[in-house]
């Protein structure tokens, strides 16, 4: 059976020269097995550096505390070797960046194959044929061909189908996707969208889909949680956060997308940037004057979903 993955107290800074930097401060939340749940935010606001966490793949300049549990295992505190036989075996991982992930000098057969031998007990032959499906289920019409080449003979586009492959070549019971379906066009986004919830589907995979695509969300998540600088300020199913947002900032994001309007969320007002409390204050159409020296907790609405905001204190 496959765990949930339970985050508690998380926090990640980078120290620089004006002092410690927090990316990630003061996060917990369940992601519940056998569901897709969606991680939306601006650029900035946390949602990578929250899903490089949990498998420990953030830079060496990161400083992380709290806890990640993934069913009884503790991940934050396991050791390397251990948590190696997760990555990619129980864990899978979809990188934002394909250009950064794939070995420019191994052919795609060597990186694809190499993948599902290391973790699961087949021939080469039999990982091969699977490397060969895989690549036509995201779209590659020329399966055997594309396994002859390097990744810098394909374009940013196959190389973002080609990660995705790999992040699930070995058929993780979790899967963290980082934007899955960036630099993508609408017809090959729709495709890599069909490949995920075809997974989910027919092999009971899990996932954590961090993403910039508001649609993509609404469309294949189940859950979402909204991030703005590091922190879960809503969350509830998909349908209740798109249809029903009620953090302001929330509301600002969707009302920000071009069939809803594309009203920009307004810049910080100077005058507030001094403030102790809410982070998004400074921003906020809403904000009341106690939002300037307190800072909101979580509070679960009569439908269950959870929102940090004093509006609804």
């Amino acid at each position: 059976m496959v765990p949930d993955i339970e985050i508690s107290d998380l926090r990640v800074y980078f120290e620089t020269a004006a002092g410690p930097v927090y990316a990630v401060n003061d996060l917990s939340t369940v992601f519940r097995a056998g569901r897709i749940c969606g991680i939306i935010g601006e650029s900035g606001s946390g949602k990578s550096v929250m899903g490089m966490s949990i498998l420990r793949l953030l830079p060496n300049t990161a400083k992380v505390s709290g806890t990640c549990m993934f069913g009884d295992q503790e991940l934050y505190s396991m050791p390397l070797k251990q948590l190696r036989r997760i990555r990619g075996g129980a864990i899978g991982l979809i990188p934002q960046n394909p250009n950064a992930s794939l070995n420019p000098v191994l052919k795609v057969r060597r990186q694809l194959t190499e993948a599902v031998t290391t973790h699961r007990k087949l021939s080469k032959k039999e990982a091969l044929a699977q490397a060969e499906e895989l690549l036509s289920q995201f779209g590659f019409e020329d399966p055997k061909r594309i396994l002859n080449q390097y990744s810098f003979e394909m374009s940013g586009g196959m190389n973002q189908r080609l990660v995705s492959a790999l992040g699930l070549a070995c058929h993780p019971g979790w899967v963290i996707a980082d934007e899955p379906t960036k630099g993508l066009d609408a017809v090959i986004r729709n495709q890599v969208y069909t490949v995920l919830r075809k997974i989910h589907t027919e092999h009971h995979c899990s996932m954590i889909v961090i993403t910039h695509d508001l649609h993509l969300a609404q469309k294949l998540c189940d859950d979402i949680r909204v991030l703005y600088r590091g922190q879960i300020i809503e969350q509830g199913t998909a349908q209740e956060v798109m249809e029903d947002p009620k953090h302001p900032y929330t509301l600002g994001l969707i009302h920000s997308l071009p069939d809803r309007g594309m009203i920009p969320i307004q810049q910080p007002i100077p005058e507030r940037l001094d403030h102790r409390g809410c982070p998004f204050y400074p921003r906020c159409r809403q904000a009341l004057q106690r939002c300037a020296r307190e800072c909101p907790q979580d509070v679960t609405l009569s439908s269950g979903r959870k929102v940090r905001c004093l509006l609804y204190e």
